[in-house]
């Protein structure tokens, strides 16, 4: 199992997480750390942890290509020496592994799908801790109820930080992440289309009760927030990326977006939040406009303390 983690000015985060992969029972064959800051520092840090994993690599990225980007950068170049038969998992440099048994159970959850899962041309595409199902028509995501959560549960994605886990033949066969997302729903981007290619993902139900139940999370129902706060890139990239996806896909789906998050949800609080609403109307108009014309890659500069 080779394992790709991107990373940008974390050292505390990344060190930590290098030291809880190594703990693992089931370690990882291969590591990739791709550093999309380039830092000498954080070289320095990978070359302390030789052991994490069976053969560990350092790979600075030529620019800050975002975690899609540095997915895609890091995929490609497992991709040049792993067998279809190979198993990758995307790892991130602040969501450590909670358990020591994560990566035995994640695989012996994989072996499971494989030996009994015949479908699509190349059979399972990938498993992970947690997912999501994904209504394009709707442009929503869907919460299974917890009773649903037993056996295999087929997904439309699976999270970023659940540990996914794709096969490398489906992904030569699919194609990698897609790096012009920069950040937000390439896991979502990446699901649908293994999915469309017949590489249908899955995760355990049990597993995904057992997060639920650890993380205080059973028994909640979805509902849509409707308060706003300060608008930031994170809002822009979310949005011009869902439509970006949606529009190749459900073009009723886009629309529901565009009315929903750049037009409903800052109209009905303009009188709560004026100024705020204000911000997310005009940030949400760029991000609408960007994402039909398909105008990807890095357009906001992502504020220097957050996740990038």
């Amino acid at each position: 199992m080779h394992g790709v983690l991107v990373t940008f000015r974390r050292p505390l985060d990344l060190a930590d997480s290098l030291q809880r992969i190594g703990s693992q029972t089931r370690p990882l064959d291969t590591l990739l750390v791709v550093d999309n800051a380039a830092e000498v520092e954080t070289e320095r840090l990978v070359s302390q942890h030789p052991h994490v994993a069976g053969e560990v690599r350092y790979l600075a990225a030529p620019d800050n290509l975002g975690p899609a980007g540095g997915l895609a950068l890091g995929v490609e170049s497992v991709l040049d020496a792993a067998a279809d038969e190979d198993w990758v998992m995307f790892l991130d440099d602040d969501d450590p592994p909670r358990t020591d048994h994560v990566f035995a159970d994640v695989t012996t959850f994989a072996d499971e799908m494989l030996d009994h899962h015949s479908g699509g041309p190349g059979g399972v595409g990938g498993v992970g801790l947690v997912g999501g199902r994904f209504d394009t028509r709707r442009g929503l995501g869907t919460r299974l109820p917890d009773p649903e959560l037993e056996g295999p549960v087929q997904v439309s994605y699976i999270g970023g930080g659940q540990f996914p886990c794709y096969r490398v033949g489906a992904v030569r066969s699919a194609g990698g992440p897609s790096a012009p997302l920069f950040f937000g729903f390439d896991d979502l981007e990446f699901g649908l289309r293994l999915a469309s290619a017949g590489y249908p993902l899955f995760v355990s139900g049990q597993l995904w009760l057992e997060e639920r139940r650890v993380r205080g999370r059973l028994g909640l129902t979805q509902a849509p927030a409707r308060e706003l706060g300060a608008p930031g890139w994170r809002d822009y990239y979310a949005t011009r990326n869902l439509i970006w996806i949606l529009r190749r896909r459900s073009a009723l789906g886009a629309a529901r977006v565009v009315l929903r998050r750049v037009l409903v949800k800052p109209i009905i609080n303009l009188p709560r939040h004026p100024r705020y609403a204000a911000a997310h109307l005009r940030l949400g108009v760029r991000a609408a406009f960007d994402g039909y014309a398909g105008r990807l890659g890095r357009r906001v500069e992502p504020s220097n303390a957050s996740k990038r």
